[in-house]
């Protein structure tokens, strides 16, 4: 694998890692938001430019879904 090849995904693990991080200390998907939005302004994290937005959005409410999940109570019929 080539150098540059290697360092975006290198990038890209951190990024979602960061965005992993700040979703398991957000209650909801619109603090996550929030959160990022508000760090992507300040420049602590920065979206990898060959993930469209619509992707990053699909995958990160995948995502969320994800963590959360282990969290939800289960479901009693009735």
């Amino acid at each position: 694998m080539g150098k540059f090849k290697q360092k975006m995904m290198e990038e890209e693990d951190k990024f979602w890692d960061d965005c992993t991080d700040m979703m398991k200390d957000s209650e909801c998907i619109q603090e996550f938001w929030g959160k990022f939005n508000a760090a992507e302004k300040d420049g602590s994290i920065t979206k990898p430019e060959h993930i469209s937005m619509t992707d990053f959005e699909e995958a990160a409410a995948e995502a969320w879904h994800e963590i959360w999940s282990d969290y939800q109570p289960p479901y009693i019929g009735g």
